[in-house]
């Protein structure tokens, strides 16, 4: 198969190269005001301790509200969650919140909102940041993670399913796990 040049620039991509884990990251403010943001480019770094990295925007409310509380929770979205995340980024703070119909509740052991729709809950610390370009690596230490039981007590396939993650491609397009193998 030929193969021809693309460019460089992700947001003339079509299709998309590296699909993002759609995730909300939600904060409280010094003043205990809650945030979400969704987020689609979150990674893992390390497993000793256990880091975690996103990247946002440079004064953005989120990542204002992590370096003034140092801590901050991500949740996972499922397809029933998706629309209505895709679609908050019309509004900021608690509108967003309240026009996207998101009930939060406070998280334990770190000072940060869980979103309670959400099948899984990562609740972290700030480890460390790093500035690139206009946005913000934001690293994060796992001190505790939540999920739904029924997901816990399933086999490792049946398990991915239930929690029904969603990967954003580009331009409003995402896909489901809807076909997974294991590699024998």
């Amino acid at each position: 198969m030929k193969k021809v040049d693309f460019p460089i620039d992700k947001r003339k991509w079509h299709p998309g190269l590296i699909p993002g884990l759609i995730v909300l990251v939600s904060t409280y403010s010094k003043e205990s005001i809650p945030n979400i943001a969704p987020i689609s480019w979150i990674q893992m770094v390390s497993f000793k301790p256990p880091v975690l990295m996103f990247s946002g925007s440079r004064g953005s409310r989120t990542v204002n509200n992590i370096l003034e509380t140092n801590c901050f929770c991500v949740n996972t979205v499922d397809s029933k969650m998706v629309t209505k995340v895709f679609n908050c980024i019309k509004w900021f703070g608690q509108e967003r919140i309240k026009k996207c119909g998101f009930n939060l509740s406070d998280a334990e052991l770190i000072k940060a909102p869980l979103v309670d729709e959400s099948r899984a809950h990562l609740k972290c610390t700030l480890y460390d940041t790093k500035e690139v370009g206009r946005a913000v690596i934001v690293f994060g230490e796992i001190k505790a993670a939540s999920i739904w039981e029924e997901i816990a007590l399933a086999d490792t396939i049946s398990a991915y399913k239930k929690l029904d993650q969603v990967l954003y491609m580009e331009d409003g397009i995402y896909a489901l796990f809807d076909r997974l193998h294991r590699i024998e």
